[in-house]
């Protein structure tokens, strides 16, 4: 009877916990007067980092249209999107949850909203009874659980990154890195695991791990790092080398959960080729460029409702705006956090029965292991060396360290109790209850800065323009007809040129369109990949090629342009008239259909396709460098470093190009300097420009690329005194071999 009334406890604390974490979000936001079918999130400036919102909603969008999201007929026409490609196994969870949501509204931009304000609860949820397994009281476990929920770390990443932000798995990483490091270790030694029963106590932070591995990727890596590292720590100060073993099994669990989860990723790569522009890319050393700041930490957050806060906020902000700002803690964690980190200075880590302050100690080794890991120059980077290079934010890590600074403060909470009720003799429930909830309401007005609560009434104008754009194509073009989109941009990531934001293509096409087929949405380094080509040719014969290949209409964002698209437009109107229809200053689209008689004259089946087989074979030139960036300027592209270039030639036969290689205009400062293309060493002057010739064979070959630039360096030298190559060739970062 006992063991029924300490669970329906713990039932009812955890779902309490959901509702009041409910309730305070919807007091914050005040959500009654947002409206939910308009996205919290919808990128609506340059390099803004409301684009990720885009890609989730297209994800949304494409679960409920085909079930799941390993491909997409309506995007990368004429082909499909495979996103199978990217790993999402760690979103397994979250977009399971989703589909049941679109599901049941048919409407993505609510459930997208949906999603992002179901999360609070369900992390208080998991996190009530981790604090209570954390020798929390019942009491100051429902505040710290509501705490945590509202955390500004939750915020922060908003709905644009709301699988970041369902981090229900954080408390159990915790959990699990107190196991191994307390006094008895809190889980069964390697000789009680011989036994049935002894594998008993890990059926619950088994069960935990899985739920990590499904909720997140970064937190997976956080778990694996972190439970390593207390368990080494643990194994050396009790001398129990079994908590190894123990750390290993956890740790073998949440792999294998995770490979079943990323299970269509590895198969579609173990079926294809590997991708030439190795997608994701994720270079060496890029955790240095997302790094856990201690100041960041203890700072109050952005755009605080206390002036003088946030004012010292904005004083501690990285001066180069380095990080993603997402580490703040919240008065409550900082303190608890403080509190910890004394605790191991001190020394109290040490196993002495009665010390009370043992179990702060072990709560500061998982902080500190935590910051080793996220600060710069730190383990992590390490870690890319062996794998890990595609956890690029450790400064992520700091959720994990706010539920350690909870843990604390809800026991420092625990102790204020205890010294109040001894000097009163006695504490009523109702003063006791009354000062937690002044600490929850000031902790969740210290964390939900206004800044970062959704603003979706200030995206409506844009949402629906965007959409009443779309409803007027679909009216005028037939079903699955298909829409060829300029500029071309690279998709996922590294989309975003000028004024247009990753994925814009995306958010002002399909998340809008019922019937259509766009052009935009192929992964990078795949069979979208001769849009290139086909952009850069005459207007004419890149109009014949598409209308060749099938594509009824054509869309323009001029944001994509540096004169606002005036040249491309003038060009297209020239040879199609009048646009069918266009959005304000931005988004402009012709109907191929009229025109298409006049550009495919004279052309029987067999030519339309041998049209179609040039755009699609015609070879690609990858430019690749180890510096970053490779300068873009607009005809031409800077090479200031050796580097590579990679050659495709996706068709039967060979063909040659010419590499137009010289300076920019204006007075170089090298009046002597050669570029050896592979093997071929070729003088550049700016009065000379150079020309090497370059055989495709079929296939995929790479050549070396080497920049002599005597009495230059590319980080000082003005963009005008390097060389630079023709606008042919794509600009990427290419992986290494």
């Amino acid at each position: 009877m006992e063991r029924l009334d300490s669970r329906r406890s713990l039932v009812v604390g955890a779902l309490l916990a959901a509702l009041l974490s409910a309730v305070a979000l919807g007091l914050v936001t005040r959500i009654w007067s947002q409206p939910l079918h308009v996205p919290f999130q919808y990128a609506h400036v340059a390099g803004d980092d409301e684009q990720d919102a885009t890609l989730d909603m297209m994800l949304i969008k494409n679960v409920h249209e085909t079930g799941w999201f390993d491909e997409n007929p309506k995007l990368n026409a004429p082909f499909r999107q495979r996103w199978a490609e990217w790993p999402m196994g760690g979103d397994l969870l979250a977009y399971t949850i989703k589909k049941g949501i679109v599901d049941a509204t048919g409407e993505v931009a609510l459930t997208f909203n949906l999603f992002w304000l179901l999360t609070f609860p369900l992390t208080a949820l998991v996190a009530f009874p981790v604090l209570r397994s954390l020798r929390c009281s019942w009491s100051t476990a429902l505040a710290g659980a509501v705490l945590f929920a509202l955390a500004p770390y939750h915020f922060r990443n908003g709905a644009g990154h709301e699988n970041l932000a369902f981090y229900v798995g954080v408390p159990i990483i915790v959990l699990l890195c107190m196991r191994v490091l307390g006094p008895d270790g809190g889980v069964p030694s390697v000789a009680e695991l011989r036994h049935r029963a002894g594998w008993r106590p890990l059926l619950w932070p088994l069960l935990g791990t899985v739920l990590v591995a499904v909720t997140g990727l970064y937190y997976l890596a956080f778990l694996l790092t972190l439970l390593t590292f207390s368990a080494v720590i643990g194994a050396l100060a009790r001398r129990r080398p079994g908590r190894l073993a123990i750390a290993g099994i956890v740790a073998a669990v949440g792999l294998v959960a995770s490979i079943l989860a990323n299970l269509p990723t590895l198969l579609y790569r173990w079926q294809h080729a590997p991708n030439i522009l190795g997608v994701p890319d994720r270079r060496l050393g890029i955790s240095e460029d997302y790094p856990l700041r201690l100041v960041e930490l203890l700072s109050p957050v952005s755009g605080h409702r206390f002036g003088p806060f946030a004012a010292l906020a904005d004083l501690l902000l990285d001066p180069g705006r380095k990080g993603l700002g997402t580490a703040m803690l919240g008065l409550a964690a900082a303190i608890g956090v403080v509190v910890a980190i004394i605790a191991v200075l001190l020394g109290a880590v040490r196993d002495r029965a009665r010390d009370s302050w043992s179990f702060e100690a072990r709560v500061g080794i998982v902080i500190v292991g935590a910051l080793l890991l996220g600060m710069q120059g730190g383990l992590s980077r390490a870690l890319e060396l062996v794998g890990l290079s595609g956890v690029r934010a450790w400064t992520r890590i700091a959720i994990v360290v706010a539920f350690a600074g909870i843990v604390v403060f809800a026991r420092l909470l625990d102790r204020a109790r205890a010294d109040l009720a001894r000097r009163r003799h006695v504490l009523q429930p109702a003063v006791w209850g009354l000062i937690l909830a002044v600490v929850v309401v000031v902790g969740v007005l210290d964390q939900a800065s206004p800044a970062m609560l959704p603003k979706p009434a200030a995206r409506a104008d844009l949402w629906n323009a965007d959409g009443a754009f779309v409803d007027t194509l679909e009216r005028r073009l037939p079903a699955n007809a298909m829409v060829f989109q300029l500029p071309v941009v690279d998709f996922p990531e590294h989309g975003g040129i000028r004024r247009m934001s990753d994925h814009d293509l995306i958010k002002e096409s399909y998340l809008h369109s019922k019937t259509l087929r766009w052009s935009a949405g192929g992964v990078r380094g795949r069979d979208g990949e001769w849009q290139w080509p086909a952009a850069q040719l005459p207007t004419h014969a890149f109009l014949r090629g598409i209308t060749a290949m099938g594509f009824s209409a054509l869309m323009v964002d001029r944001y994509g342009y540096p004169d606002d698209g005036n040249a491309i437009l003038a060009r297209l109107r020239k040879v199609l008239g009048p646009p069918m229809v266009r959005r304000e200053d931005r988004l402009v689209a012709w109907d191929l259909r009229p025109g298409a008689p006049a550009l495919l004259a004279g052309t029987n089946a067999t030519q339309r396709n041998t049209l179609v087989r040039k755009l699609l074979d015609a070879p690609r030139l990858y430019l690749g460098t180890d510096v970053d960036p490779i300068v873009d300027r607009g005809e031409s592209h800077v090479i200031c470093a050796d580097g590579s270039l990679t050659l495709v030639n996706p068709g039967p036969h060979h063909a040659r190009r010419d590499l137009k290689v010289t300076f920019a205009t204006g007075r170089s400062a090298a009046r002597r300097a050669w570029v050896t293309v592979g093997g071929r060493r070729v003088p550049i002057s700016p009065e000379a420009p150079a020309r090497v010739p370059i055989d495709l064979r079929p296939g995929t070959t790479t050549v070396p690329i080497t920049v002599h630039t005597p009495g230059l360096r590319c980080a000082s030298a003005p963009v005008n005194a390097l060389p630079s190559v023709s606008a042919e060739i794509r600009p990427v970062r290419l992986p290494r071999a």
